[in-house]
């Protein structure tokens, strides 16, 4: 490449950008400047930049002498740059509000006019950055396109990033409903990014090797299953539900509240529906026997930060007790497949999963490079479409894993131990770096760079 990228931003300061999503406050003027961090929840920072364009010397993992992105300030961008101009979104934030007509993103953040010329005309590419949601619902698509088409900016100038795993099959389905040709001008660039894998990499990558899993093939677990569940979701609930009807809650850790964390009014007993899964035959009598259980305690914490990452091994004893991670997604009879930290962090433990999913779940970890389970036990769930047959079949498993003798699970400890080792190693590679050879690659072509 003859010359790199630039990465725009209109504030840059000593310790990098400040985001281009909002003017500048008080918060995040100390962060760039003086590295202050702020507690509060409701303040996001920039890290497009650090955690894609400048982590780990992209134009080393590319094989380049040259660099391949460049830090750039907006107030010299010209019609001969070729440039990406990025946007990080909240994720609590409805995302339709960020694509309001007269009354959006680019409105709200104050975006040089400059820039929106550069970008509808010239060489530059708006990145909207959404990793850390599955956000690709037909009236979120639906939203963009029609803020970006009222401003008269090409989709094919907006790069795309979600958590979505399946997004590319969810984008082609929309545009050819709504009749979008097939063009690099009318179609936006959709990138499937499981960003909780960055933060796993990046931990791993700086920790000694003493501080790593080990996985010990010659203990026979006390129990089977570790289920770790916060939030109440329809398939974790009938999941449970279902592991009490066939014993295997007390043979099992599993985490569960009486009532959802995030609202004292929704009970557990309120999100059951024994008609919804006739085929797991749950009675009346093993959802009294589950409520009287609840709450499901394990580690007793509360701090999301620290739940969803775990950096500080704290739940380390939980997996090395038990043979199998059931990991409930956040998504699971919707078309959006997630694979978000509750999938990595097993991969993290050196311990084989199940993914009670979305369809295709396992099949898209195998297309990161991953390595799942089918060799032990019957993985033809993550094809079954129907959520209803899918979860019989999940249970299914659970129950045939159940029969497992101790000289059984020993040498499955043996023999999948090789997989264990192979996840764990891939988990230390970022996946933020194929990320950002993907968009070097969009750009290249359509300019020929």
């Amino acid at each position: 490449m003859k010359q790199p990228i630039k990465i725009v931003y209109n504030w840059i300061g000593p310790r990098g950008p400040i985001w281009n999503t909002e003017i500048p406050n008080v918060i995040s003027l100390a962060a760039s400047q003086e590295g202050s961090k702020a507690t509060s929840s409701f303040w996001w920072a920039d890290d497009i930049w650090h955690k894609i364009f400048n982590a780990k010397s992209p134009q080393d993992a590319f094989k380049k002498h040259e660099p391949i992105f460049e830090l750039h300030p907006a107030c010299l961008i010209d019609d001969r740059d070729v440039f990406i101009y990025p946007f990080s979104l909240a994720w609590r934030v409805n995302m339709r509000n960020y694509f309001l007509a007269d009354n959006g993103l680019l409105e709200f953040s104050h975006t040089q006019n400059h820039i929106i010329h550069q970008v509808r005309c010239g060489k530059g590419f708006f990145l909207i950055d959404l990793s850390a949601e599955a956000f690709v619902q037909d009236g979120q698509l639906k939203a963009m396109h029609s803020y970006f088409s009222h401003l008269k900016i090409p989709m094919g100038k907006i790069i795309y990033l979600t958590g979505c795993m399946n997004a590319d099959v969810i984008y082609e389905k929309f545009c050819q409903r709504h009749g979008i040709p097939n063009d690099v001008l009318q179609r936006m660039n959709i990138i499937s990014y499981p960003v909780s894998q960055q933060g796993f990499a990046q931990s791993l990558n700086s920790l000694p090797e003493s501080h790593y899993a080990t996985y010990d093939t010659e203990k026979v677990p006390e129990k089977l299953f570790l289920s770790w569940n916060r939030r109440f979701r329809r398939h974790r609930t009938t999941l449970a539900l279902a592991m009490e009807k066939w014993g295997l809650v007390d043979r099992s850790y599993v985490s569960m509240g009486l009532t959802d964390p995030e609202s004292n009014m929704e009970k557990f007993e309120n999100t059951v529906d024994l008609f919804r899964d006739p085929a797991l035959e749950i009675s009346s009598e093993d959802v009294t026997r589950f409520i009287k259980k609840l709450p499901l305690v394990l580690d007793g914490e509360t701090n999301i930060a620290q739940m969803c990452g775990d950096f500080n091994n704290a739940t380390r004893q939980w997996y090395q007790n038990s043979l199998v991670s059931i990991v409930t997604e956040t998504n699971y009879d919707l078309q959006e497949l997630t694979l978000t930290e509750k999938s990595f962090k097993p991969l993290k433990e050196k311990h084989p999963f199940i993914i009670v999913g979305v369809p295709g779940a396992l099949r898209a970890f195998r297309n990161l490079g991953f390595k799942t389970f089918g060799e032990f036990w019957n993985e033809t769930y993550d094809e079954i479409e129907d959520p209803r047959l899918r979860m019989k079949e999940i249970v299914n498993t659970l129950r045939e894993i159940a029969r497992w003798d101790e000289n059984k699970i020993l040498d499955f400890k043996r023999k999948v131990n090789p997989i264990l080792h192979h996840n764990f190693e891939l988990l230390k590679k970022d996946l933020s770096l194929t990320v950002a050879e993907t968009i070097t690659n969009i750009i290249k072509s359509r300019y020929n760079l």
